[in-house]
Formats: structure tokens, C-alpha cells, sequence
């Protein structure tokens, strides 16, 4: 499909964009929750805002030094997140490309459920996962709060439920 305009230029669509709807705009007042954060030397903000039924439909991230190359990419990595979340993509997807992300700011961070993490963008990725998607997503991502952590064991690959004290690991009586 073309569209000619005035000036002689002519846009052109492919036929599998024509019927595309537009992006849903989420409600102009939502409630939003903001976390400030630390990653290494790194401190900053994620807002995320959510509709009525509880669904995130935006993701803000400001970091404290403004001007920086690092918060520069934030706000577009803010943007981008909730420009997909507006399309329809679902959080599981961004959460999947960006857990295990590795750059610095690296590290030990303020928060009790995700001790360490590779980059900014793994915190996020990590901290988007715990607070909206259910467990066993959660577990295939390998992002389990600490207390989930805590109670299981890794067995040849499969999580399981950590042993009654007293029973021997190679047991598999329990």
C-alpha cells in the first residue's frame, strides 16, 4: 500500500503492517511503585507503573548521575521496555534477554532478594521477574527469591525441595 503526499514523496507499507493495531496507551493515572537501587557504585531508581489489574505498563529507570553514558542508555532502555509492553510483548520476554546481561556497574546490591548481579539491566530484568511473573516462569529464568533459594537444592539440573535434616542428598527416599 503507498500513500503519496503533497510534497511528492510517497510512503510505503507493507500489506502485514496495514491491518496492525495501534499500540494500546495504558490509562492516564496508574498506580506505580519506585525501588531505589544500588549495583556496585552505581545508584538508581525503577519505577514501574501498572494498569487497574495490576499488569506493568511502564518501566522508568533513572540513575543518579545524570549525563552519564549509563543513564543515558537507561532512559532508553525505559523506553523501550514500555513502547514493547504498549505493542503487547509479554515481561517474561524483556526479563529472558536481559537476566545474566554483563557489564558494570556490577555487583553487591542493596537489595536482600537479588544479592549480586552482572548489570543494571540484570538487576532490572531480575527485580521485573520477582515482583510480576508467576514461580514456575520464574524458575525456568533461574530467579528465585532468596527465602525460594533458600529452601531448594539444585539436583542434576532440577530444583527440588531440600532434604528433611537428617536425610542423606543421595537419597532418594524423600
Amino acid at each position: 500500500m503507498a500513500e503519496r503526499f503533497g510534497d511528492g514523496t510517497t510512503l510505503t507499507r507493507s500489506d502485514d503492517q496495514v491491518g496492525r493495531p495501534a499500540p494500546q496507551r495504558p490509562p492516564r493515572r496508574m498506580k506505580s511503585t519506585t525501588r531505589s537501587f544500588t549495583v556496585g557504585e552505581g545508584k538508581g531508581y525503577l519505577t514501574v507503573a501498572c494498569t487497574t489489574d495490576g499488569v506493568p505498563a511502564e518501566v522508568m529507570i533513572r540513575m543518579v548521575k545524570q549525563g552519564s553514558t549509563l543513564a543515558g542508555m537507561m532512559d532508553a532502555f525505559s523506553s523501550t521496555i514500555t513502547r514493547g509492553l504498549q505493542h503487547g510483548v509479554p515481561l517474561e520476554v524483556f526479563v529472558r534477554e536481559y537476566v545474566g546481561m554483563r557489564f558494570e556497574p556490577a555487583g553487591l546490591t542493596n537489595d536482600p532478594e537479588i544479592r549480586q548481579v552482572s548489570s543494571v539491566m540484570d538487576y532490572v530484568g531480575r527485580r521485573l521477574a520477582l515482583d510480576y511473573l508467576p514461580y514456575d516462569v520464574r524458575v525456568g529464568l533461574n530467579v528465585l527469591t532468596a527465602e525460594e533459594r533458600a529452601t531448594k537444592v539444585v539436583f542434576g539440573g532440577d530444583i527440588r525441595e531440600a532434604a528433611p535434616a537428617g536425610a542423606r542428598a543421595d537419597s532418594k527416599s524423600w
